[in-house]
């Protein structure tokens, strides 16, 4: 045995493992490697919008937070990788490393789900203070997972593997599903609250669904933000049943981990992306395009009149200036206005002040499409 030992080849470490773990490491690296190609693109592909948030906009601690967090999920991914990949001179301090990176992930993709959030429950202290303390339950849940994980050379290699993987890691998955599907639920019912006219919780929920009781504009952002969260919801879900299933080896157990907190990172910094360029409202309840474009409208027609942001909501908690940096061009936030002064004189103008705006919102959607 020693003599065979012996006869391997150093330069390949998976050589020195039973077939069957070197298979699922193999397997991992594709896993991971395609990780860090998707993320790698999905920066690419943003590196305007970024551009325009760094010089554009006025940098506020949200887009401090979201930066971080993209740089911390890129040295997280990157990490993944040149550990299963590439050769390691101490492999236990590179592990720590490795799981640092993985908890300022999990605990910045947190802080902007928690700011968009307390944004559009401002300024509920109740809201802010149950948040927080979730916010705080998944960095100390976090913590404890790379302070008790060690790893060790393969053979005579420099490549590692982790030989000590504790009980306990589970807490670290359980606690951002807990995190994010609080704030999915809290987010959808302070929509409904403030969008639906109805009287029974079963009228809401038909609503929440995609039923007919919101505009054909107002329903489409309300499912926009349904499908962002709960994208982070199902990774933390799918990843939770991995980790639960007995009759996985450890490595598939934790073959998801690093695309899942990939994944609800980009969901995140997607959603701050659209709330801060205004395609999103930042308070989860007012219209993001009417409170945009209408805004110097009804300033010019009425200097006294208040603006048409909630009172409940402080733009400033996610760091959303509503200014005329907007993707809509000039031309067609005035024919916009003029639509809408047309609408206003019509013969139903009640159904604009209660909400009923079918028709209006329609007609908003054909002038956008026609000149973008």
């Amino acid at each position: 045995m020693a003599n065979t030992t012996e006869s391997l080849n150093p330069s390949t470490p998976l050589a020195f493992l039973p077939p069957a773990l070197a298979e699922q490491l193999e397997q991992s690296r594709y896993v991971f490697a395609a990780t860090l190609g998707a993320y790698i693109w999905d920066i690419a592909l943003n590196l305007g919008n970024d551009y325009t948030l760094l010089f554009k906009h006025r940098v506020r601690f949200p887009t401090i937070v979201y930066f971080l967090s993209r740089v911390f999920t890129l040295a997280y991914i990157l990490t993944s990788f040149i550990d299963i990949t590439a050769p390691v001179k101490n492999c236990n301090a590179f592990e720590r490393g490795y799981g640092i990176c993985g908890v300022l992930t999990q605990t910045a993709t947190a802080m902007l789900f928690f700011l968009r959030v307390t944004a559009v429950w401002h300024p509920s202290k109740v809201a802010f203070a149950v948040f927080s303390i979730l916010w705080i339950a998944v960095l100390v849940a976090g913590i404890t997972v790379p302070l008790q994980v060690r790893a060790a050379h393969i053979g005579p290699t420099m490549q590692c593997i982790d030989t000590v993987v504790p009980a306990d890691t589970d807490v670290g998955a359980i606690m951002p599903l807990i995190n994010d599907t609080a704030i999915f639920f809290a987010i959808n019912y302070r929509i409904l609250a403030h969008t639906i006219v109805a009287d029974s919780l079963v009228a809401r929920l038909r609503v929440f669904f995609g039923g007919t009781g919101l505009s054909t504009l107002s329903r489409a952002l309300l499912q926009s933000g349904q499908h962002f969260y709960f994208i982070a919801v199902a990774a933390n879900i799918g990843l939770l049943v991995l980790l639960q299933l007995p009759h996985l080896t450890p490595v598939y157990r934790s073959i998801l981990v690093v695309p899942a907190l990939a994944l609800i990172n980009a969901m995140a910094c997607l959603v701050f992306r659209k709330v801060k360029f205004g395609l999103l409202s930042s308070d989860g309840i007012s219209n993001p395009l009417m409170t945009g474009l209408f805004e110097d409208f009804h300033a010019k027609a009425n200097p006294r009149s208040l603006s048409l942001h909630s009172p409940r909501t402080d733009p400033t908690v996610m760091g959303v200036e509503l200014n005329a940096t907007y993707s809509v061009d000039v031309q067609v936030r005035r024919e916009i206005v003029k639509l809408k002064m047309r609408l206003m004189q019509s013969r139903k103008p009640s159904n604009l002040q209660r909400g009923h705006s079918s028709e209006y919102d329609f007609a908003i959607m054909n002038v956008y499409e026609q000149k973008t």
